[in-house]
Protein backbone atom coordinates (compact mmCIF):
# COMPACT_ATOMS: atom_id res chain seq x y z
CA UNK A 1 0.00 0.00 0.00
CA UNK A 2 1.32 3.36 -0.96
CA UNK A 3 1.81 5.98 1.87
CA UNK A 4 -1.22 8.26 2.00
CA UNK A 5 -3.46 5.91 0.08
CA UNK A 6 -6.98 5.04 1.31
CA UNK A 7 -7.17 1.69 3.06
CA UNK A 8 -9.72 -0.77 1.76
CA UNK A 9 -11.33 -3.75 3.30
CA UNK A 10 -11.21 -7.22 1.96
CA UNK A 11 -13.76 -6.41 -0.72
CA UNK A 12 -12.02 -3.31 -1.88
CA UNK A 13 -14.45 -0.77 -0.40
CA UNK A 14 -12.86 2.43 0.82
CA UNK A 15 -13.28 3.37 4.52
CA UNK A 16 -15.16 6.64 5.23
CA UNK A 17 -12.88 9.28 6.74
CA UNK A 18 -13.80 10.54 10.25
CA UNK A 19 -12.85 13.32 12.65
CA UNK A 20 -10.40 12.67 15.46
CA UNK A 21 -12.03 11.06 18.47
CA UNK A 22 -14.98 9.69 16.45
CA UNK A 23 -15.55 6.11 15.43
CA UNK A 24 -15.30 5.48 11.70
CA UNK A 25 -18.60 4.89 9.99
CA UNK A 26 -18.83 1.47 8.39
CA UNK A 27 -20.15 1.46 4.88
CA UNK A 28 -23.31 -0.44 4.24
CA UNK A 29 -22.66 -3.81 2.54
CA UNK A 30 -23.22 -3.87 -1.17
CA UNK A 31 -25.74 -6.15 -2.74
CA UNK A 32 -22.95 -7.82 -4.70
CA UNK A 33 -20.75 -8.41 -1.62
CA UNK A 34 -18.35 -11.29 -2.15
CA UNK A 35 -18.18 -10.82 -5.93
CA UNK A 36 -14.86 -9.62 -7.34
CA UNK A 37 -14.86 -6.06 -8.45
CA UNK A 38 -13.46 -6.43 -11.98
CA UNK A 39 -14.63 -6.02 -15.50
CA UNK A 40 -15.05 -9.36 -17.15
CA UNK A 41 -14.78 -9.74 -20.86
CA UNK A 42 -17.68 -11.41 -22.57
CA UNK A 43 -16.90 -15.12 -22.78
CA UNK A 44 -13.53 -14.92 -21.03
CA UNK A 45 -12.62 -16.62 -17.80
CA UNK A 46 -12.87 -14.52 -14.65
CA UNK A 47 -9.49 -13.41 -13.45
CA UNK A 48 -8.47 -14.00 -9.89
CA UNK A 49 -8.65 -10.90 -7.64
CA UNK A 50 -5.39 -9.16 -7.13
CA UNK A 51 -3.84 -9.48 -3.70
CA UNK A 52 -2.71 -6.11 -2.36
CA UNK A 53 -0.08 -6.38 0.30
CA UNK A 54 1.77 -3.86 2.32
CA UNK A 55 5.49 -4.39 2.41
CA UNK A 56 7.53 -3.29 5.31
CA UNK A 57 10.33 -0.95 4.48
CA UNK A 58 13.46 -3.00 4.36
CA UNK A 59 11.62 -6.29 4.88
CA UNK A 60 11.74 -9.30 2.55
CA UNK A 61 8.91 -9.66 0.16
CA UNK A 62 7.42 -12.99 -0.71
CA UNK A 63 4.07 -14.46 -1.64
CA UNK A 64 4.48 -17.34 0.74
CA UNK A 65 4.72 -15.20 3.88
CA UNK A 66 1.42 -13.30 4.65
CA UNK A 67 1.71 -10.04 6.48
CA UNK A 68 -0.42 -9.35 9.54
CA UNK A 69 -3.48 -7.18 8.93
CA UNK A 70 -4.26 -4.06 11.05
CA UNK A 71 -7.78 -4.23 12.50
CA UNK A 72 -9.46 -0.97 13.60
CA UNK A 73 -11.88 -1.02 16.55
CA UNK A 74 -15.45 -1.39 15.47
CA UNK A 75 -18.39 -0.27 17.60
CA UNK A 76 -20.40 -3.31 18.52
CA UNK A 77 -23.47 -1.30 19.51
CA UNK A 78 -26.36 -1.77 17.16
CA UNK A 79 -27.21 1.11 14.90
CA UNK A 80 -30.05 3.21 16.30
CA UNK A 81 -29.45 2.33 19.95
CA UNK A 82 -29.42 5.23 22.48
CA UNK A 83 -25.76 4.69 23.20
CA UNK A 84 -24.76 4.77 19.59
CA UNK A 85 -26.92 7.79 18.82
CA UNK A 86 -25.85 9.81 21.85
CA UNK A 87 -22.27 8.81 22.62
CA UNK A 88 -20.88 8.17 19.18
CA UNK A 89 -22.55 10.88 17.12
CA UNK A 90 -20.98 14.33 16.85
CA UNK A 91 -22.45 17.08 19.07
CA UNK A 92 -23.75 19.05 16.09
CA UNK A 93 -25.65 15.98 14.84
CA UNK A 94 -27.38 15.19 18.13
CA UNK A 95 -31.07 16.06 18.60
CA UNK A 96 -32.66 18.14 21.42
CA UNK A 97 -32.31 16.81 24.95
CA UNK A 98 -35.49 16.56 27.10
CA UNK A 99 -34.95 17.11 30.84
CA UNK A 100 -37.27 15.81 33.61
CA UNK A 101 -39.92 18.29 34.89
CA UNK A 102 -38.16 18.54 38.27
CA UNK A 103 -34.95 19.77 36.65
CA UNK A 104 -36.88 22.20 34.43
CA UNK A 105 -38.68 23.73 37.47
CA UNK A 106 -35.46 23.97 39.45
CA UNK A 107 -33.65 25.67 36.57
CA UNK A 108 -36.54 28.14 36.09
CA UNK A 109 -36.59 29.09 39.80
CA UNK A 110 -32.85 29.56 39.90
CA UNK A 111 -33.03 31.77 36.82
CA UNK A 112 -35.71 33.98 38.42
CA UNK A 113 -33.79 34.26 41.68
CA UNK A 114 -30.56 35.18 39.96
CA UNK A 115 -29.50 38.86 40.28
CA UNK A 116 -30.58 40.93 37.31
CA UNK A 117 -32.92 38.24 35.99
CA UNK A 118 -35.96 39.47 34.07
CA UNK A 119 -39.39 38.62 35.51
CA UNK A 120 -41.24 35.76 33.98
CA UNK A 121 -44.00 36.41 31.48
CA UNK A 122 -46.61 35.00 33.85
CA UNK A 123 -46.10 37.98 36.23
CA UNK A 124 -46.87 40.58 33.58
CA UNK A 125 -50.67 40.66 34.20
CA UNK A 126 -50.10 41.20 37.94
CA UNK A 127 -47.66 44.03 37.27
CA UNK A 128 -50.08 45.70 34.84
CA UNK A 129 -52.91 45.34 37.34
CA UNK A 130 -50.87 47.00 40.07
CA UNK A 131 -49.93 49.82 37.70
CA UNK A 132 -53.58 50.44 36.83
CA UNK A 133 -54.64 50.45 40.49
CA UNK A 134 -51.78 52.79 41.37
CA UNK A 135 -52.78 55.17 38.57
CA UNK A 136 -56.38 55.26 39.76
CA UNK A 137 -55.29 55.96 43.35
CA UNK A 138 -52.93 58.71 42.22
CA UNK A 139 -55.66 60.36 40.17
CA UNK A 140 -58.00 60.22 43.17
CA UNK A 141 -55.43 61.78 45.48
CA UNK A 142 -54.73 64.59 43.03
CA UNK A 143 -58.42 65.27 42.45
CA UNK A 144 -59.48 65.09 46.11
CA UNK A 145 -58.45 68.65 47.10
CA UNK A 146 -60.51 70.09 44.27
CA UNK A 147 -63.50 67.92 45.20
CA UNK A 148 -63.10 68.75 48.91
CA UNK A 149 -62.98 72.50 48.29
CA UNK A 150 -65.69 72.50 45.62
CA UNK A 151 -67.98 74.56 47.91
CA UNK A 152 -65.22 76.71 49.41
CA UNK A 153 -64.36 78.56 46.23
CA UNK A 154 -66.93 81.33 46.53
CA UNK A 155 -67.23 84.41 44.33
CA UNK A 156 -65.17 87.39 45.31
CA UNK A 157 -68.28 89.47 45.99
CA UNK A 158 -69.57 86.90 48.49
CA UNK A 159 -66.25 86.76 50.35
CA UNK A 160 -66.10 90.56 50.47
CA UNK A 161 -69.66 90.79 51.83
CA UNK A 162 -68.83 88.26 54.55
CA UNK A 163 -65.67 90.14 55.58
CA UNK A 164 -67.54 93.45 55.75
CA UNK A 165 -70.23 91.94 57.95
CA UNK A 166 -67.59 90.47 60.28
CA UNK A 167 -65.94 93.88 60.56
CA UNK A 168 -69.27 95.46 61.54
CA UNK A 169 -69.58 93.03 64.45
CA UNK A 170 -66.53 94.60 66.10
CA UNK A 171 -68.52 97.80 66.76
CA UNK A 172 -70.82 95.68 68.95
CA UNK A 173 -73.81 98.02 68.97
CA UNK A 174 -77.32 96.84 68.27
CA UNK A 175 -77.95 98.85 65.09
CA UNK A 176 -74.68 97.88 63.40
CA UNK A 177 -75.15 94.24 64.43
CA UNK A 178 -78.63 94.20 62.92
CA UNK A 179 -77.16 95.48 59.62
CA UNK A 180 -74.54 92.72 59.67
CA UNK A 181 -77.18 90.07 60.43
CA UNK A 182 -79.35 91.17 57.50
CA UNK A 183 -76.34 91.09 55.15
CA UNK A 184 -75.30 87.64 56.32
CA UNK A 185 -78.83 86.26 55.97
CA UNK A 186 -79.00 87.42 52.35
CA UNK A 187 -75.58 85.92 51.74
CA UNK A 188 -76.53 82.53 53.17
CA UNK A 189 -79.67 82.48 51.04
CA UNK A 190 -77.66 83.23 47.89
CA UNK A 191 -74.91 80.76 48.84
CA UNK A 192 -76.39 78.03 51.06
CA UNK A 193 -73.11 76.04 51.13
CA UNK A 194 -70.98 78.98 52.25
CA UNK A 195 -69.94 77.66 55.67
CA UNK A 196 -68.06 80.77 56.75
CA UNK A 197 -71.09 83.00 56.10
CA UNK A 198 -73.37 80.75 58.15
CA UNK A 199 -70.80 80.66 60.93
CA UNK A 200 -70.56 84.48 61.05
CA UNK A 201 -74.34 84.67 61.14
CA UNK A 202 -74.40 82.31 64.11
CA UNK A 203 -71.76 84.43 65.86
CA UNK A 204 -73.77 87.61 65.35
CA UNK A 205 -77.00 86.02 66.58
CA UNK A 206 -75.23 84.50 69.58
CA UNK A 207 -73.83 87.90 70.56
CA UNK A 208 -77.32 89.33 70.36
CA UNK A 209 -78.65 86.41 72.39
CA UNK A 210 -76.04 86.98 75.10
CA UNK A 211 -77.02 90.64 75.42
CA UNK A 212 -80.72 89.83 75.50
CA UNK A 213 -80.22 87.23 78.20
CA UNK A 214 -78.19 89.72 80.25
CA UNK A 215 -80.94 92.33 79.88
CA UNK A 216 -83.70 89.95 80.92
CA UNK A 217 -81.61 88.75 83.84
CA UNK A 218 -80.94 92.35 84.89
CA UNK A 219 -84.65 93.12 84.92
CA UNK A 220 -85.32 90.00 86.98
CA UNK A 221 -82.66 90.90 89.53
CA UNK A 222 -83.94 94.47 89.71
CA UNK A 223 -87.48 93.29 90.27
CA UNK A 224 -86.35 91.03 93.12
CA UNK A 225 -84.43 93.90 94.71
CA UNK A 226 -87.43 96.22 94.44
CA UNK A 227 -89.67 93.69 96.11
CA UNK A 228 -87.24 93.32 98.99
CA UNK A 229 -87.06 97.09 99.44
CA UNK A 230 -90.83 97.48 99.31
CA UNK A 231 -91.15 95.04 102.18
CA UNK A 232 -89.15 97.34 104.41
CA UNK A 233 -91.00 100.59 103.60
CA UNK A 234 -94.08 102.16 105.18
CA UNK A 235 -97.34 101.32 103.44
CA UNK A 236 -98.23 104.83 102.29
CA UNK A 237 -94.74 106.27 101.91
CA UNK A 238 -93.53 107.96 98.76
CA UNK A 239 -90.59 105.58 98.54
CA UNK A 240 -92.98 102.67 98.40
CA UNK A 241 -94.94 104.32 95.61
CA UNK A 242 -91.78 104.98 93.62
CA UNK A 243 -90.58 101.42 94.07
CA UNK A 244 -93.96 100.10 92.96
CA UNK A 245 -93.89 102.20 89.79
CA UNK A 246 -90.38 101.01 88.97
CA UNK A 247 -91.36 97.40 89.55
CA UNK A 248 -94.31 97.84 87.21
CA UNK A 249 -92.03 99.27 84.53
CA UNK A 250 -89.60 96.36 84.86
CA UNK A 251 -92.42 93.89 84.55
CA UNK A 252 -93.78 95.73 81.49
CA UNK A 253 -90.38 95.66 79.77
CA UNK A 254 -89.64 92.11 80.75
CA UNK A 255 -92.65 90.62 78.96
CA UNK A 256 -91.67 91.50 75.37
CA UNK A 257 -88.01 90.83 76.08
CA UNK A 258 -88.79 87.30 77.24
CA UNK A 259 -90.78 86.66 74.05
CA UNK A 260 -87.91 87.95 71.93
CA UNK A 261 -85.51 85.82 73.91
CA UNK A 262 -87.52 82.65 73.29
CA UNK A 263 -87.79 83.35 69.56
CA UNK A 264 -84.10 84.16 69.23
CA UNK A 265 -83.08 81.04 71.12
CA UNK A 266 -85.03 78.86 68.72
CA UNK A 267 -83.48 80.58 65.71
CA UNK A 268 -79.95 80.31 67.07
CA UNK A 269 -80.32 76.66 68.05
CA UNK A 270 -81.66 75.74 64.62
CA UNK A 271 -78.77 77.51 62.89
CA UNK A 272 -76.23 75.88 65.20
CA UNK A 273 -77.62 72.45 64.33
CA UNK A 274 -76.68 72.99 60.67
CA UNK A 275 -73.03 73.51 61.63
CA UNK A 276 -72.64 70.51 63.92
CA UNK A 277 -72.30 67.73 61.30
CA UNK A 278 -68.85 68.85 60.21
CA UNK A 279 -67.01 66.90 57.49
CA UNK A 280 -63.90 64.92 58.37
CA UNK A 281 -61.69 67.19 56.30
CA UNK A 282 -62.38 70.80 55.29
CA UNK A 283 -60.38 73.94 54.52
CA UNK A 284 -58.79 75.65 57.50
CA UNK A 285 -60.80 78.93 57.26
CA UNK A 286 -64.07 77.00 57.23
CA UNK A 287 -62.93 74.84 60.13
CA UNK A 288 -61.98 77.83 62.29
CA UNK A 289 -65.23 79.65 61.47
CA UNK A 290 -67.29 76.57 62.31
CA UNK A 291 -65.55 75.96 65.66
CA UNK A 292 -65.78 79.67 66.55
CA UNK A 293 -69.51 79.80 65.96
CA UNK A 294 -70.21 76.58 67.84
CA UNK A 295 -68.04 77.62 70.81
CA UNK A 296 -69.71 81.01 71.15
CA UNK A 297 -73.18 79.53 70.83
CA UNK A 298 -72.44 76.88 73.47
CA UNK A 299 -71.01 79.53 75.81
CA UNK A 300 -74.06 81.78 75.57
CA UNK A 301 -76.39 78.81 76.07
CA UNK A 302 -74.23 77.52 78.98
CA UNK A 303 -73.94 74.12 77.34
CA UNK A 304 -71.94 71.36 79.07
CA UNK A 305 -69.45 71.21 76.18
CA UNK A 306 -68.86 74.98 76.11
CA UNK A 307 -65.44 74.89 77.78
CA UNK A 308 -64.29 71.98 75.59
CA UNK A 309 -65.29 73.88 72.44
CA UNK A 310 -63.58 77.03 73.72
CA UNK A 311 -60.38 75.06 74.28
CA UNK A 312 -60.60 73.55 70.81
CA UNK A 313 -61.08 77.03 69.38
CA UNK A 314 -58.01 78.24 71.24
CA UNK A 315 -55.98 75.49 69.56
CA UNK A 316 -57.03 76.35 66.01
CA UNK A 317 -57.27 80.15 66.04
CA UNK A 318 -54.32 82.49 65.78
CA UNK A 319 -53.07 84.94 68.39
CA UNK A 320 -54.27 86.87 70.32
CA UNK A 321 -56.97 84.17 70.74
CA UNK A 322 -59.84 86.64 70.50
CA UNK A 323 -62.88 84.44 70.17
CA UNK A 324 -61.83 81.67 72.54
CA UNK A 325 -61.32 84.29 75.27
CA UNK A 326 -64.71 85.87 74.55
CA UNK A 327 -66.37 82.44 74.56
CA UNK A 328 -64.96 81.65 78.00
CA UNK A 329 -66.15 85.01 79.34
CA UNK A 330 -69.65 84.51 77.93
CA UNK A 331 -69.83 81.09 79.56
CA UNK A 332 -68.72 82.46 82.93
CA UNK A 333 -71.46 85.11 82.85
CA UNK A 334 -74.18 82.79 81.52
CA UNK A 335 -73.55 79.81 83.77
CA UNK A 336 -73.08 81.54 87.12
CA UNK A 337 -69.51 80.30 87.52
CA UNK A 338 -67.74 80.53 90.89
CA UNK A 339 -65.69 83.61 91.82
CA UNK A 340 -62.39 81.92 90.96
CA UNK A 341 -63.53 81.36 87.37
CA UNK A 342 -64.74 84.95 87.18
CA UNK A 343 -61.39 86.25 88.34
CA UNK A 344 -59.47 84.15 85.82
CA UNK A 345 -61.73 85.26 83.01
CA UNK A 346 -61.22 88.91 84.03
CA UNK A 347 -57.47 88.49 83.68
CA UNK A 348 -57.84 86.89 80.25
CA UNK A 349 -60.05 89.78 79.09
CA UNK A 350 -57.55 92.30 80.38
CA UNK A 351 -54.77 90.67 78.37
CA UNK A 352 -57.01 90.67 75.31
CA UNK A 353 -57.79 94.36 75.69
CA UNK A 354 -54.09 95.12 75.86
CA UNK A 355 -53.56 93.20 72.61
CA UNK A 356 -56.63 94.65 70.84
CA UNK A 357 -57.88 97.87 72.39
CA UNK A 358 -60.65 98.47 69.82
CA UNK A 359 -62.49 95.21 70.50
CA UNK A 360 -65.51 96.65 72.30
CA UNK A 361 -66.96 93.28 73.31
CA UNK A 362 -63.98 92.63 75.58
CA UNK A 363 -64.66 95.93 77.40
CA UNK A 364 -68.38 95.20 77.86
CA UNK A 365 -67.80 91.68 79.23
CA UNK A 366 -65.12 93.01 81.57
CA UNK A 367 -67.52 95.65 82.88
CA UNK A 368 -70.23 93.04 83.53
CA UNK A 369 -67.78 90.90 85.50
CA UNK A 370 -66.66 93.90 87.51
CA UNK A 371 -70.26 94.67 88.40
CA UNK A 372 -70.76 91.06 89.50
CA UNK A 373 -67.80 91.47 91.82
CA UNK A 374 -69.15 94.82 93.09
CA UNK A 375 -66.18 96.64 91.50
CA UNK A 376 -68.08 99.72 90.33
CA UNK A 377 -64.98 101.81 89.61
CA UNK A 378 -63.53 99.26 87.17
CA UNK A 379 -66.92 98.76 85.53
CA UNK A 380 -67.44 102.52 85.05
CA UNK A 381 -63.95 102.92 83.56
CA UNK A 382 -64.50 100.17 80.99
CA UNK A 383 -67.97 101.41 80.04
CA UNK A 384 -66.66 104.94 79.57
CA UNK A 385 -64.14 103.61 77.04
CA UNK A 386 -66.91 101.82 75.15
CA UNK A 387 -69.10 104.92 75.10
CA UNK A 388 -66.18 107.03 73.85
CA UNK A 389 -65.36 104.61 71.02
CA UNK A 390 -68.98 104.04 70.02
CA UNK A 391 -71.61 106.45 71.39
CA UNK A 392 -74.35 104.29 69.82
CA UNK A 393 -73.56 101.30 72.02
CA UNK A 394 -76.91 100.70 73.79
CA UNK A 395 -75.70 98.09 76.28
CA UNK A 396 -72.93 100.37 77.55
CA UNK A 397 -75.36 103.26 77.91
CA UNK A 398 -77.89 101.14 79.84
CA UNK A 399 -75.23 99.72 82.15
CA UNK A 400 -73.91 103.19 82.90
CA UNK A 401 -77.42 104.40 83.70
CA UNK A 402 -78.06 101.37 85.88
CA UNK A 403 -74.74 101.85 87.64
CA UNK A 404 -75.51 105.47 88.44
CA UNK A 405 -79.06 104.83 89.61
CA UNK A 406 -78.89 101.55 91.52
CA UNK A 407 -75.59 99.75 91.12
CA UNK A 408 -77.36 96.37 90.75
CA UNK A 409 -75.69 93.34 89.27
CA UNK A 410 -76.08 92.75 85.53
Amino acid sequence: MTFGAVTTDAHGAAATPSLPGESPLRPEPDATAGAPRATQLFGAAAPEPAQRKTSLYGGASGAEQPLPRVLLPVDESPIGSPKASSDKQPAYLRGPVSLPPELLAASRDSAQDAPGAKPANRASPIVWGLLVVGGVLLAGVLAYPAWRDRDANMPTAAVTAKDEAAALLRRDDEVTRATAIDSLKRLTVAHPKYVEARAELLVALSLRLGELQAEVEGLRLRAEQLQREMGTLEPDSLELVARAEELSEATRLGGPLKADLTRLRDEVDALAATLEPAPEVEPTPALVARVKARALHAAVRASPDALALAERLRNVESAPKVWSTLARAEYVLSSGSPPTSVEQSKKDLEALREADGTLLRAHVLGARMALRQEDKASARSLLDVVHALNPNHEVARKLLKQLEAHGSKP
